[in-house]
């Protein structure tokens, strides 16, 4: 009477090992093209809500800003952004955004590509909205040029994303 072990030689296993390791390593850049698109488009909704934030603060003008004068910043450092009254001094909204984001203000041109991105040099740092919830591009605590209506969002080689200030 002969017994017959079941299971798989050295062999098979080797070469089911060596298949699983060609495929990881395949899918390897498309799953990091990914985490990159997830991390920008989380980026993006985090700007978006900012921004929402920032005019909806000034909207409701708690400082009673007059018209011209500054009622709301949104502020960007590093990767910390905050929302905050006028003068500055109270915190209304904080959020952080995902490392190695690139946040450029921009005109209504698109970037060609994520190098013209990376090469543009307003980054955002401050922007200041009126009372009625509009940019104000010449505000004294946030200068920016009046030619910027939107905000670019990029990270790696991911093509720029964008929210509109308005």
């Amino acid at each position: 009477m002969s017994r017959r072990v079941a299971g798989f030689s050295l062999v098979e296993l080797m070469v089911t090992l060596a298949v699983m390791a060609v495929l990881a390593a395949a899918g390897t850049p498309f799953a990091r093209e990914w985490i990159d698109s997830n991390r920008q488009m989380q980026a993006r909704n985090l700007m978006w809500e900012a921004v929402s934030q920032a005019r909806s603060l000034a909207l409701r003008n708690p400082t009673q800003a007059t018209t011209g004068a500054v009622s709301a910043r949104l502020q960007r450092d590093d990767r910390a952004l905050q929302v905050l009254r006028a003068d500055g001094t109270e915190v209304l909204w904080r959020g952080e955004l995902p490392r190695n984001v690139q946040i450029k203000l921009t005109g209504a041109a698109d970037f060609a590509d994520a190098d013209a991105l990376s090469a543009a040099a307003d980054d955002l740092a401050c922007v200041a909205f009126g009372n009625r919830g509009q940019r104000l591009p010449a505000a004294s605590s946030c200068l920016s040029g009046g030619s910027h209506q939107r905000l670019a969002i990029g990270l790696n080689n991911q093509d720029p994303l964008y929210v509109d200030l308005l």
